[in-house]
């Protein structure tokens, strides 16, 4: 598990705006990437529990890990510090609300 990270510039969604519980490899998982609230650039991220998932062969290698390319999932830088750059660690696989955004939205 780990905590203290913060999302700039989307907020995650919790409680009764989450949606549907999920499954991501045998892990319930809930809530989705979503808009910041108004005046709020930085919002602090939920504990986090990261896993190790099997590599799967339509995953595309690429120099920051693997991309899935999936519609519904965000493929999310996550750094050290709010500077960005040589403080790269990895690549979150952030889930997005696909009825009102698309990556797209998310990507710089």
């Amino acid at each position: 598990y780990i905590q203290g990270l913060y999302l700039e510039g989307a907020r995650w969604s919790q409680g009764e705006g989450a949606g549907d519980a999920y499954e991501v490899s045998g892990t319930i998982c809930s809530g989705y990437l979503c808009n910041s609230k108004l005046k709020e650039l930085m919002s602090p991220a939920p504990v986090i529990y990261i896993k190790i998932v099997p590599i799967q062969q339509h995953w595309e290698a690429s120099s920051v890990g693997f991309l899935r390319h999936d519609p519904q999932i965000y493929e999310c830088p996550v750094y050290t510090t709010s500077f960005r750059g040589p403080t790269y660690v990895f690549m979150a696989t952030l889930r997005i609300d696909d009825s009102a955004s698309t990556v797209a939205k998310w990507t710089l």
